[in-house]
């Protein structure tokens, strides 16, 4: 995914580059494994606690007209508990590993979304306008750009590390 707001790469591709190009090819993939499913792991976290890479809460759901939250009451997956639909954090679903997938060669190391959850990510990453239910007739919303997936500079020196730690002897 091409974005403005990722930040530029080019000198850890580089130092990368040049460090990995003395590993055979099932070694850069090992590397590529380890190093995406760190990456599944910080994003499906931030994802579940809604928070943005740069460590900013997620805009929240929006009010209704009245100023009143949604009173439709779901079931928490995680305490069992009630609670009204403005309460419970968004996405919960999404951090899932059926939903949120790596991909790796011995090139490259991909995580993103899958299937239908894909489509409703990607209106959320980018603050698309979409229809509220998977019905075309149902009416349709601006949402707001939610960054959920995202390379936080934890995240940078994590790959790094990992780097490190796989070319020690």
């Amino acid at each position: 995914m091409a974005d403005e707001t990722f930040r530029d790469f080019t000198p850890l591709d580089h130092a990368i580059e040049d460090l990995t190009r003395r590993m055979t090819p099932a070694a850069r993939k090992a590397l590529a494994t380890r190093v995406a499913v760190d990456l599944q792991k910080a994003n499906a976290g931030r994802i579940h606690h809604n928070v943005e890479p740069d460590g900013s809460a997620m805009e929240p759901r929006k009010l209704k007209k009245s100023g009143k939250a949604r009173t439709r009451r779901l079931r928490d997956h995680v305490t069992g508990l009630r609670r009204t639909v403005r309460q419970q954090k968004m996405f919960l679903r999404a951090a899932a590993p059926r939903y949120l997938r790596k991909e790796t060669s011995a090139g490259e190391a991909q995580v993103g979304f899958v299937g239908a959850m894909a489509r409703i990510m990607r209106v959320h990453q980018y603050g698309l306008r979409d229809t509220v239910t998977r019905d075309p007739s149902s009416p349709a919303a601006d949402y707001p750009a939610r960054q959920v997936i995202g390379f936080a500079d934890a995240d940078r020196a994590q790959v790094l590390e990992r780097v490190a730690e796989h070319l020690e002897p």
